[in-house]
């Protein structure tokens, strides 16, 4: 439309169709022959000559410029916005966060951590724009007190798939145990063992793990500067929890065939070794991928050629080390 150098919305409280121009913009404006574009139950679209006055013309209601021709609307109006409440959009963000983490990896550090570029992956990926806005002050103060919360997250879940993985294993080495003699009470254990540390690895593949274990052995670096930080807490917390876990997956393993820690250890002490041994593994695999080789045995119990990953063949000599036969057990 040439000439009408600026599209305008006049914003309405009331529906449109019926009620003159007049009754909306004024008489002056009125009686300025605008083009009437378009009408909806929200909206009068109207074309103003050259730029929108800043005096001279009083409007009943207020103007929205345009920047350009607006759009004929079809069939229903657009759904309304949903309002997230902060803790809804702290967890929305926090997820994206550890995405982009996980899937990018540390690098130096989190400083790729952006909100920026997590706000991007938060459209790309749910349709919601989030505005840094929305964030910034309102649920964290800076982007740095942001990084460090993502990476306290994924420290926090650190190891939960593997003891998973690990626990669901035991049914898998049942199916095969031979608890008649004491020859074969030990090769039951060792069974458990290879099953067990196989579905370790497995799921440590596809879980992050790599990056988790890097920010543990980050945070235990920095132990001497950072005490009393809420990550290294943090990580101090999921340490303990994790030893846990496995000390209760370990004594169950050596109370089902007949084993017990010997005296003058403990169990927690050997749950600790076994966990720096399996880290060790994890980091070492992404310099060395051959560490992650399997060398094959006989299992007793069928003749079964059966493969043993290196981490099975160390956790065996620890068990070795830290247990034996229990005297009093009884099948």
């Amino acid at each position: 439309m040439p000439g009408w150098g600026t599209w305008v919305a006049l914003l309405l409280p009331h529906t449109l169709p019926g009620i003159p121009l007049s009754d909306l913009v004024g008489d002056s404006l009125a009686d300025a022959n605008l083009p009437e574009l378009r009408r909806d139950s929200t909206h009068l679209v109207v074309a103003l000559r050259g730029t929108v006055p800043e005096s001279g013309v009083r409007l009943r209601y207020p103007l929205q410029r345009m920047s350009s021709a607006p759009k004929a609307t079809s069939g229903p109006s657009a759904a309304p916005k949903v309002r997230r409440t902060r803790d809804e959009l702290r967890d929305l963000v926090l997820q994206a966060g550890r995405d982009v983490l996980l899937s990018e990896g540390l690098g130096t550090g989190a400083e790729h951590l952006t909100f920026k570029r997590v706000l991007a992956h938060v459209e790309a990926t749910t349709g919601i724009r989030v505005t840094n806005a929305s964030v910034i002050r309102r649920i964290w103060d800076n982007q740095e007190e942001f990084q460090l919360e993502v990476i306290r997250t994924i420290v926090d879940d650190q190891g939960d798939a593997e003891v998973e993985a690990t626990s669901e294993a035991f049914d898998e080495a049942l199916a095969i145990m031979d608890l008649s003699t004491p020859e074969l009470r030990r090769a039951s254990l060792a069974e458990l063992i290879r099953v067990t540390c196989a579905r370790y690895i497995e799921s440590a593949a596809g879980s992050g793990a790599a990056i988790q274990m890097a920010l543990a052995t980050y945070i235990s670096a920095n132990l001497h500067t950072s005490a009393g930080s809420p990550l290294v807490e943090s990580f101090q917390a999921t340490n303990d929890r994790l030893t846990v876990e496995y000390m209760e997956l370990y004594k169950a393993g050596l109370e089902l065939v007949g084993w017990r820690v010997k005296p003058g250890l403990s169990l927690e002490d050997g749950a600790a070794t076994v966990s720096a041994l399996a880290e060790g593994v994890l980091m070492r695999k992404i310099a060395e991928p051959a560490v992650l080789a399997t060398i094959t045995q006989v299992r007793p119990m069928d003749g079964a050629v059966v493969e043993w990953t290196l981490l099975a063949i160390g956790m065996d000599q620890i068990v070795d080390f830290f247990a034996e036969p229990d005297p009093d057990w009884v099948s």
